[in-house]
């Protein structure tokens, strides 16, 4: 009876070596060496991981996390399949075999690495999945990250969503005012920042309120004045249309921001602005006020 179980145990770890990609396997064994040329030698693995049929979202997401540029001479043509383009599209392929699963490892953790290349690669995916994915659960996602208790994943939600609002401002500009009326105000602020990398004309009135809040009567009708501040920065992001509104705050002699505006202005160079910013400068201030000369 004895000999019989050790059998069918050994059956079942068989079995269970047969169903492992020993590539893959191979690759991460590598990363957690140190051995000399490790990274470059568990790509080849993770290569070779991907023709086999098993375990390939995790190959797919491991390829385009280590496959750097640096693995390679630009003569070669691994160079054109190690750019960021083509280790983002790795990640989305990831993505679309396990959609849960790496959603959220891309939004919780790929966007924290410390290395810019493996950022911007989780950048390109997440772009992908936002064009071709379930879009409804990943800005879902994002709001859950900007609306975190980690500094971290309200940055690098505020960073997504800015790219994302570039090309589809009527989807992402509406989420963002939204979000203006977070009860914490690292939320508010990060939203604010994301407005301005939008740039989009749309968001014009809701940050020239929020800048006059600062009137208010009442201290809870107030927003706090770093994230003013910054709303007076996002109006000097978005230009054009926006010149009007940060005329009007170095105008008012009262607004604690009109030194702000004045910057904002003076990096537009619109001509609209000379009349306001010469009268501006005659002024004595507090606060010094570079204006940078193009």
């Amino acid at each position: 009876m004895k000999k019989i179980w050790l059998a069918f145990v050994l059956i079942l770890f068989v079995a269970g070596c047969g169903t492992q990609n020993e590539n893959l396997a191979k690759g991460k064994e590598l990363i957690k060496s140190d051995k000399r040329r490790k990274e470059e030698r568990a790509v080849r693995e993770f290569k070779l991981a991907l023709q086999q049929p098993i375990d390939n979202a995790e190959a797919h997401y491991l390829l385009g996390f280590y496959n750097s540029q640096e693995f390679y001479e630009p003569d070669t043509t691994d160079w054109q399949e190690a750019s960021i383009t083509a280790r983002g599209e790795q990640m989305f392929l990831a993505y679309q075999a396990e959609q849960r699963k790496y959603l959220e490892r891309l939004v919780f953790e790929t966007l924290r690495d410390d290395d810019l290349d493996v950022q911007n690669a989780a950048l390109d995916a997440l772009k992908r999945i936002y064009r071709k994915g379930d879009r409804k659960r990943f800005l879902s996602q994002l709001q859950k990250a900007i609306k975190s208790n980690d500094n971290r994943d309200r940055h690098n939600a505020h960073w997504v969503l800015g790219h994302l609002g570039k090309d589809d401002p009527g989807t992402i500009v509406p989420i963002l005012v939204k979000l203006l009326d977070h009860r914490r105000m690292e939320t508010r602020l990060n939203a604010v920042k994301a407005l301005g990398e939008v740039g989009s004309e749309e968001a014009i009135p809701v940050l020239a309120t929020l800048i006059e809040s600062g009137s208010a009567k009442w201290k809870r009708d107030r927003e706090e004045p770093e994230v003013r501040q910054l709303a007076v920065e996002a109006l000097g992001k978005i230009g054009g249309a926006a010149v009007p509104e940060l005329v009007k705050i170095v105008q008012n002699k009262g607004s604690s921001l009109r030194v702000d505006a004045i910057r904002a202005l003076a990096i537009l160079g619109d001509e609209k602005v000379v009349e306001p910013l010469l009268e501006a400068l005659k002024e004595q201030s507090s606060r010094e006020v570079v204006i940078p000369l193009n």
